[in-house]
């Protein structure tokens, strides 16, 4: 064979390797080789996301952020906003020769708003797409939810008491209890670290305000006033359970009720209830608020009003009676 034509068939297959190298090149299905990990930021940071697509050719890459499973808003278009954010930014580096595009998405002074799910966007076609995604979280102090936190319990003495409050925030917060006046929490000692606050066996001391403290080192801890009230059934105490006066001199007959809820308390003398009239008035004075004070004062004794009287206390859970006996001394008593 001829040197020129052996030349000639060298070059042809030279061209032939550079046009298959240069096809297979144009051909290549884009790849997004590198994205910006997920990232943490603080309200008011400035923060980039950055997309490097390989063999990107005339594709259109974009920015979006995704707002459900099934959907996303774009934010740009290679190098084009799609929304007019004054806050956003987009910056297109090509390299040519690699044949790679890196796309720079930028936010300013970012909002809570602004968290959530970015993906970087090569479009294929109407229908297809290859996409890469990052997490934006953003930090934001810790907030007691009014939903799923009470703000007052209610329990019977003796029963068990559970008490759960819920915040959010993120780092995702850490929950304490307290009382109220840094008073001894039930288990002892002044503070609970822990979601749930627990009462076992509750005694009408338990009672009052514990505060829930959500804390997770950004901003001040959230705290919650939480009210319990503990029931319990009727107890009676009567300081002088006998009562000396003389005939015709006024006498008064007192005994205090604990309970909760506050009770219905009555006077019985022989089995019939006493009212309010000529001879006798009853008070009932509320003195704190599990406390009752009820006085009978006979504005004038006589010779049938000497015996026992009852004083009767009732509420939901159940009820009381404490005996109270007035008799004539054998020394003259001075009238009240």
């Amino acid at each position: 064979m001829h040197f020129l034509q052996i030349l000639l068939l060298i070059s042809c297959s030279i061209l032939t390797r550079s046009s298959q190298v240069q096809a297979a090149a144009t051909s290549a299905q884009p790849v997004i080789s590198d994205i910006t990990p997920d990232l943490v930021a603080s309200v008011g940071d400035d923060i980039e996301f950055n997309c490097t697509v390989e063999n990107v050719g005339r594709m259109s890459v974009s920015w979006a952020k995704r707002t459900s499973e099934i959907g996303s808003v774009v934010l740009s278009m290679r190098n084009i906003l799609s929304l007019s954010d004054p806050r956003y930014t987009i910056v297109e580096t090509n390299d040519d020769k690699a044949n790679k595009a890196t796309y720079t998405f930028k936010i300013t002074k970012i909002e809570a708003t602004d968290m959530g799910t970015y993906e970087c966007q090569v479009i294929l076609t109407a229908t297809d797409k290859i996409t890469k995604k990052l997490n934006l979280a953003i930090k934001h102090p810790a907030i007691i939810s009014e939903e799923n936190t009470p703000k007052s319990m209610l329990v019977t003495e003796g029963q068990n008491l559970e008490i759960s409050c819920h915040a959010d925030g993120f780092p995702q917060p850490t929950i304490s209890w307290e009382r109220e006046n840094r008073a001894i929490m039930p288990a002892g000692g002044n503070s609970f670290d822990g979601q749930t606050l627990r009462i076992k066996e509750a005694h009408r001391l338990d009672r009052g305000g514990y505060y829930c403290i959500a804390s997770n080192g950004v901003g001040q801890p959230d705290r919650r006033l939480i009210r319990v009230e503990v029931e319990f059934r009727p107890q009676i105490s009567v300081q002088r359970p006998k009562i000396a006066q003389m005939i015709s001199h006024a006498a008064e007959l007192e005994c205090t009720v604990q309970a909760y809820p506050a009770p219905a308390v009555f006077w019985y003398r022989n089995g019939a209830k006493l009212q309010s009239g000529s001879n006798y008035k009853i008070s009932n004075t509320a003195s704190s608020h599990e406390s009752t004070t009820s006085v009978l004062r006979i504005n004038s004794v006589n010779e049938l009003d000497f015996g026992d009287y009852y004083c009767n206390a009732t509420n939901k859970l159940g009820h009381a009676d404490a005996r109270l006996h007035l008799f004539q001394p054998v020394i003259p008593v001075p009238s009240m």
